[in-house]
């Protein structure tokens, strides 16, 4: 009998305590970006949230109980760390969320030392998003997020195997086109800059997807990522200038900046308004980073008066660099049938004042 009820409470410990070491409880980490495209914060609102009493800050400081899964932001992490330093918000104001992110991060470290942790999707963007306007980046954010997240925690974290969000919120037509042309600028200037950079830009835009940006703070980082896109297309350009032509074959001196820091390599593409001029051949120029050139750039004059020579800088693609610069010519010069026609109209008056002369003479010695 002893043996009957030892055997029954062994099974009821068995039936009773099972479940509750099976438990586990997902604890998901978060949140809209914070900061623009080259880092800056635009407001204070992650230092609320990571504090004790804050939405984030309950999740690590007052974490569910049992055992525990977390499924983590990398973009999240980097934001929280670089809050964890000085910083300044776009406004000008000193941010006052420094000792709530190193606090912050303490207690996540201590809450995930033995626990198992998942990297999300960076910036927790929709998947329907991803899809429809960048589906070559699906797979690489999935990869880059991991990578991150290892180095951010310094331990090995699971690659996430999907997207937290399908959500099919709206975007306007017009973010849209804006979204695509930042992406295409990006992507004819990529050759030019590190990787790291190339990165950055690809997943701000990335970022623009999460589902919980309001939707002004979204438009607000597509005007970000717009502007840095036109900036960064705009750091190789032409000088502006005008010429006057004095003579048939000359060479007009244009010059190119290279705002990048490495040398880098692109075609001059010169496009007369009117056929006053021809233009001779251009090769391939190469500009050191971070510097600007001088270029000759040879033209024939067919005849005189005024034209223009429209200029662009393309890469190796044929991707149209900066701004067309459209440069004005006057041209001063007289042509070769223009010289024929006043020396052969010379020749014929110094005839005929010969002839004038000769008759004088002979009239006077008759």
């Amino acid at each position: 009998m002893k043996r009957l009820l030892a055997l029954i409470a062994t099974l009821v410990f068995i039936f009773i305590s099972t479940p509750l070491a099976q438990a586990s409880t997902t604890v998901i980490l978060t949140e809209p970006t914070h900061r623009q495209i080259n880092g800056l914060f635009i407001d204070d609102e992650l230092a609320a949230s990571l504090a004790i009493d804050g939405r984030l800050g309950q999740l690590v400081f007052n974490p569910p109980t049992g055992t525990r899964t977390w499924i983590i932001d990398p973009a999240l992490i980097e934001e929280v760390a670089a809050m964890s330093k000085e910083y300044t918000l776009t406004s000008g104001v000193a941010g006052i969320g420094q000792l709530f992110a190193k606090s912050w991060l303490a207690q996540l470290n201590a809450d995930i030392r033995f626990a198992n942790v998942t990297a999300m999707a960076y910036g927790n963007p929709s998947a329907y998003w991803v899809n429809r306007l960048s589906p070559h980046e699906v797979n690489y954010v999935l990869s880059i997020s991991r990578s991150r997240l290892d180095a951010l925690l310094a331990r090995t974290i699971a690659t996430p195997a999907k997207y937290q969000s399908r959500s099919k919120f709206a975007i306007a037509p017009s973010e849209i086109a804006a979204i695509n042309d930042a992406a295409s600028n990006f992507s004819q200037t990529a050759s030019y800059v590190d990787p790291i950079s190339i990165d950055t830009y690809r997943l701000a835009l990335i970022k623009i997807l999460n589902p919980d940006l309001t939707k002004d703070r979204r438009a607000y980082l597509i005007r970000d990522l717009t502007a840095a896109a036109f900036a960064q297309i705009h750091l190789v350009h032409l000088s502006p200038g005008k010429f006057t032509v004095t003579s048939t074959h000359q060479k007009l001196p244009i010059t190119l900046t290279n705002g990048f820091p490495n040398e880098i390599k692109v075609n001059l593409s010169v496009i007369p308004n009117n056929f006053k001029v021809e233009i001779g051949d251009l090769p391939q120029i190469s500009i050191p980073g971070k510097s600007k050139i001088q270029i000759m750039v040879p033209i024939t004059v067919l005849t005189s008066g005024a034209s223009e020579l429209t200029m662009e800088i393309t890469n190796t693609n044929g991707d149209v660099l900066g701004d067309p610069i459209t440069y004005p010519i006057a041209l001063a010069v007289i042509s070769p049938v223009a010289t024929w026609f006043t020396t052969g109209a010379a020749i014929v008056l110094f005839i005929a004042a010969t002839i004038q002369s000769i008759r004088r003479i002979r009239r006077r010695q008759r």
